[in-house]
């Protein structure tokens, strides 16, 4: 269907997001990803947004293990590839599969791996889009807290 639907002269690029890995989902796995990037005609016009709460049901830990999971994806996938990540914290344990995103610092991810997660330098350079379950108040303060975790 990707084939069918990119151009050459598209300015866009078309961004595969990693899932949790409930239910039928594919893309749980760094390895379907790639497969699907694969089978991709256009790769100049594709690749992949990582969200942490589907990262961490997915089982990869990115909070006691980050530099061990972006090594995985630019061996799997390649880093380059790689152009935003959702931001969010999980009401899940590690490997849960079931993609319930809680509020920064309230979830099993915590704070420390949020903070990790934005000042890592193969990161740090990616737009961040907050994608928590929150109001217009709540976001206002989740980003404040972003503001000041960023060094």
């Amino acid at each position: 269907l990707l084939n069918t639907i990119m151009t050459e002269d598209q300015t866009t690029i078309v961004l595969l997001e990693g899932m949790s890995g409930k239910g039928t989902e594919i893309g749980s796995k760094f390895e379907e990803l790639a497969e699907i990037i694969e089978g991709v005609e256009l790769k100049s016009k594709i690749g992949v947004c990582l969200d942490t709460c589907h990262l961490w049901e997915a089982g990869y830990d990115i909070k006691d293990n980050l530099d061990g999971v972006l090594d995985e994806f630019d061996k799997i996938v390649g880093l380059e590839k790689l152009y935003a990540i959702h931001l969010n914290d999980s009401k899940n344990e590690l490997g849960a599969s079931k993609d319930r995103h809680e509020k920064i610092g309230e979830g099993s991810l915590g704070i420390e791996a949020i903070k990790n997660v934005i000042n890592h330098p193969k990161l740090r350079h990616l737009p961040f889009n907050l994608e928590t379950p929150n109001e217009i108040d709540g976001y206002e303060a989740e980003i404040k807290l972003l503001k000041e975790l960023f060094v």
